[in-house]
């Protein structure tokens, strides 16, 4: 749904960022995967006059937490295949698989439940997630929420009732403080607004409680965003990605850092959940 290089490639380097961080966990086989797409948008074909017999061209490279040697020859085996591939493709196919892993775009949360038991909370496009040992054990749709609310450090969602139920229910956790229990009340508050609204909410009709807050999300909503850009007349802008494979090589406000110079310097933006 993104209609632009310059946008794809700024979330790529985005996702690589949390994946290299292990934010975002992967497989041996996705990280040497996204690993060689990373790499053919950055040093385009493989060339083994270029780049040698052997891994040293991608040793820079920061592909995964505590990184092998079996990786990054896995990485140059798959980069071979990857001939002909442009830049936008390589990050393009990047992108395809990365949606696929099971904790993209989902913002977690350190809680317990009422037993007590370490969880995670995950805020997501469809809903809140339930974690522990890394496992899904439970999920929330925005559909079935009738509202959620925080009082000192509990947060607490009012679920529907289901096909067999007469009663509505109430499910709580507790965080490490009230500010946590509040800053995932507000994140709760954004992705239901983009994700779930054709608009904000008024401030006459809030969809949830703000017991005492007076945060209201106020930017645009997914609806708008694709309406707005449907309508935009924008031409594809230019922008460097690097010239130097990564070693930054910005030369505009458009140009860009590289894949590679992400994981030595920082993401270039902040945290985000995309769907």
């Amino acid at each position: 749904q993104l209609s632009e290089d310059i946008t794809r490639y700024q979330l790529c380097l985005q996702i690589q960022q949390d994946v290299k961080s292990g934010k975002l966990p992967c497989s041996f086989v996705t990280h040497a995967l996204l690993g060689a797409y990373l790499v053919q948008s950055e040093l385009g074909d493989y060339d083994p006059v270029d780049h040698g017999l052997s891994t040293d061209y991608i040793r820079d490279f920061d592909f995964a937490p505590n990184q092998s040697e079996d990786l990054l020859e896995r990485i140059m085996e798959v980069h071979k295949t990857l001939k002909g591939q442009s830049p936008a493709e390589a990050e393009l196919h990047y992108l395809d698989n990365a949606k696929k892993l099971a904790m993209y775009g989902v913002s977690l949360h350190p809680a317990r439940d009422s037993e007590g038991v370490d969880i995670m909370l995950g805020v997501c496009s469809s809903g809140i997630l339930v974690y522990r040992d890394r496992l899904r054990i439970n999920r929330f749709a925005w559909p079935k929420i009738i509202k959620i609310s925080y009082k000192r450090n509990g947060f607490y969602i009012k679920i529907r009732p289901g096909e067999f139920e007469h009663f509505e229910s109430t499910v709580g956790f507790k965080l490490e403080n009230h500010k946590a229990a509040k800053r995932l009340w507000k994140i709760c508050v954004e992705h239901h607004s983009f994700f779930r609204l054709l608009s904000p909410d008024t401030k006459e009709k809030p969809k949830f409680p703000r017991f005492g807050s007076r945060f209201r999300y106020s930017g645009r909503t997914q609806h708008q965003a694709k309406k707005n850009i449907s309508m935009a007349d924008r031409t594809n802008p230019a922008f460097d990605r690097s010239g130097s494979h990564g070693r930054g090589n910005n030369t505009a406000n458009l140009s860009s850092q590289s894949m590679q110079g992400i994981s030595r310097g920082g993401s270039p933006r902040g945290n985000t959940s995309p769907t």
